[in-house]
């Protein structure tokens, strides 16, 4: 028995080592393990752990010479998870900066680095911030501004004087949600508001590196203001958006319609928008180049088309604010390019975890985005998929006439949407708890428009801006308005969008470790993910949403009956976090107050199972629950203990822990978890849950 299981694991280790080739292709997991390590911490990781990657370097170093033997991975390993976690603490130091911990407001001074241009307001992102009167008001270093009035007038490079209502950036709309706070933290951005006055223009900022980022700010609000003079309002978002990466200007309508329809990922500039601007750059330089026959003979004009793409592409990331999600997508397809200067395979799944691993070290915030999860989902499993049928697919385009080209086209389009739906499919799923259920479809007709249409007309548009000529732009928003009709019909279509709820972070890390590991190996052991993903979906069967969710003011809050209706207390108050809230529970909302619901001036009682719970809305109410309430949950002050009650959560308790949610058990008991509670004491999160006495005292 044992020398047949030592047989078994010598076959097994004989197939990873056939596989050596794809080993670097899981070089950008383990570094992005270690970056998920850091974020699953409840507490900081101190200056120390930036020396992380020298234990395991100094076990490869004695490893040296044995390079054959087993052992060495484990260092190797340990390595790159080190990288990882290193790298999202250093990145961590180099962004941190003060944020704003409780309403104000105030008259501040600052430098207008970026401006988002819609039709009745814009967004600005302010620097250089001095506010006037107020000595201990904390040192911010960014802030996003909104504004309606006069703010045609402002533009990128400017100083500015304003007053403003300033707030903190937003928590979680609910435990394990998307964290807002944290991702205004890795911009640097310490509050939020909107101006209460007129901005008063004082003068040029005349800092050098502030100037270079205006250049580029400054040029994306000239491209919005020359789009919406000589473009219709129905499709000039659309346009702005792809060009500058500003969707302000998008009506709500439309981003609905493409939410709905699965073609969100249109309005985005990601590697699909660059690699169809650099593939159309590239392929027009080489056609041209190769109609002079000379150039053609005696230059290489795939390198030079190569390199004009590049330079194309740095344009293009130049002129859309290098967001990260932008930089991630220069990267990740100028990687393409670079490989065809070095004569290379360019789409390779090895330079996709190159890129990765570039992206990750330098952005390791990146790692828990939908965007890098989605796009490089995609671009994994359509690299696979081509890696196995491409050829074939190739020689059927091959062996035949303008039929068989435009059945191998339709085939390609087809299996690019299938593929690329179900490799992102999780990843929506779990970020924004629903699935549009005719993206195939949407895509299939729209993606085609995009590439052939809509992006040839944008780099024109782009190379007629200097010389202000608008038609180019014409032909971009009949393309859109294509697009747009596509959107709206399959939007509206029965059941469009399933609204499934999420899952656990566990669940999305197996799925994607299993994918990873179909995927990159080529060798049977492969399958092996196949039954283990059967095992994990069973899993899903015991997913469950709470039973009562209530938000941070206390104003809002959920209910779910025990056959599985949502209510939602009011529709007026918190409305984003409502709308967050429909995706999680991955419930219809009950448009009539449930069963064993009783309201009255004084506030709401739910009677569920034995339990009576009580949503106090006034001091008297607190009260007159206390003596009779099992779970009291207050928007009011509300006394620590109730002679009744067995759980308490008052308004202090929701201002320190954020959003809360409970879960009932088959025996009665509650599980409360809260979003401060689960994102622990990291510098994102307010100071009034992380000092808080008890939590000084650990």
């Amino acid at each position: 028995m044992t020398q047949m299981s030592s047989h078994n694991l010598e076959k097994l280790a004989d197939q990873f080592r056939s596989d050596r080739s794809r080993w670097f292709l899981w070089f950008p997991v383990l570094i992005g393990f270690g970056i998920a390590l850091y974020f699953a911490l409840p507490i900081e990781p101190g200056p120390v752990w930036l020396a992380a990657p020298l234990v395991p370097t100094l076990g490869l170093l004695r490893l040296k010479g044995r390079a054959e033997s087993g052992y060495v991975l484990i260092p190797g390993v340990l390595l790159l998870v080190a990288i990882g976690f290193s790298a999202a603490i250093l990145r961590t130091q180099i962004v941190d900066a003060p944020i704003l911990q409780k309403k104000a407001v105030t008259e501040l001074r600052a430098s207008v680095l970026e401006k988002s241009t819609g039709y009745d307001a814009a967004r600005f992102l302010l620097g250089d911030i001095t506010v006037t009167g107020q000595d201990d008001f904390p040192k911010l270093h960014h802030i996003r501004l909104s504004s309606r009035t006069n703010f045609d007038d402002v533009r990128p490079g400017q100083i500015i004087r304003v007053k403003a209502v300033l707030l903190p950036p937003p928590e979680p709309a609910y435990p394990g949600g998307y964290d807002f706070q944290r991702h205004s933290y890795y911009q640097s951005i310490g509050a939020v508001g909107y101006s209460i006055s007129a901005f008063e223009i004082l003068g040029e900022d005349s800092d050098f590196f502030s100037r270079v980022r205006q250049l580029s700010a400054g040029i994306r609000a000239r491209i919005a203001e020359f789009v919406m003079a000589n473009v219709p309002p129905e499709n000039a978002g659309f346009i702005i958006a792809i060009m500058t990466g500003d969707k302000s200007a998008i009506p709500e309508e439309q981003l609905d319609n493409m939410r709905f329809s699965g073609l969100a990922h249109l309005l985005a500039i990601s590697g699909m928008h660059m690699g169809m601007i650099g593939g159309l750059i590239f392929f027009a330089v080489r056609l041209l180049l190769a109609l002079i026959p000379y150039v053609a003979l005696y230059y290489p004009i795939k390198k030079i088309a190569a390199v004009v793409a590049l330079l194309g592409l740095a344009g293009y990331l130049f002129v859309s604010g290098m967001s990260v999600s932008a930089v991630r997508a220069f990267i990740m397809i100028s990687a393409l390019f670079v490989a065809i200067c070095f004569d290379r395979t360019a789409l390779s799944l090895r330079m996709v975890a190159m890129a990765a691993v570039i992206i990750l070290t330098l952005y390791p915030e990146s790692l828990v985005t939908a965007s890098f999860q989605m796009s490089f989902a995609a671009v994994f499993a359509l690299i696979s998929l081509y890696e196995q049928f491409g050829p074939w697919l190739g020689g059927f385009a091959r062996s035949g006439g303008i039929i068989r080209r435009s059945l191998a086209y339709l085939i390609g389009i087809t299996l690019t949407s299938l593929v690329a739906g179900l490799a992102t499919a999780p990843f929506a799923l779990y970020h924004f708890g629903q699935v549009a259920a005719y993206s195939l479809i949407a895509n299939f007709l729209a993606v085609p428009l995009m590439g052939l249409w809509v992006m040839p007309g944008v780099i024109l548009s782009f190379i007629c801006y200097p010389f202000g000529l608008s038609f180019p732009l014409v032909v971009v928003g009949s393309g859109i308005d294509m697009i747009l009709r596509v959107a709206a019909e399959t939007a509206s279509w029965p059941e469009a969008v399933q609204f499934l709820g999420s899952f656990s972070v566990l669940q999305l890390i197996a799925i994607t470790v299993l994918g990873l590991w179909y995927v990159i190996w080529r060798q049977p052991v492969r399958w092996l993910a196949v039954p283990m993903l059967g095992i994990l979906f069973l899993s899903f069967l015991f997913n469950r949403s709470p039973d009562i969710l209530i938000s941070e003011s206390g104003n809002l809050y959920a209910v779910k009956s025990e056959e599985g209706e949502i209510y939602l207390s009011t529709r007026r108050a918190d409305r984003f976090e409502a709308e967050r809230w429909r995706l999680v529970m991955g419930e219809e909302i009950a448009k009539e107050p449930l069963p064993g619901l009783s309201c009255d001036p004084y506030g709401c009682v739910y009677r569920r199972g034995p339990d009576i719970i009580a949503f106090p809305a006034t001091m008297a109410g607190v009260e007159a629950d206390c003596k009779r309430a099992d779970i009291i949950i207050s928007p009011v002050p509300a006394p620590e203990e109730c002679p009744a009650a067995r759980l308490v959560i008052g308004k202090f308790d929701l201002w320190r822990e954020g959003t809360h949610s409970l879960y009932f058990d088959a025996a009665g008991q509650i599980h409360v978890e809260t979003s401060n509670g689960l994102r622990g004491n990291r510098p994102w999160v307010p100071l009034r849950y992380r000092e808080r006495p008890e939590r000084a005292a650990d």
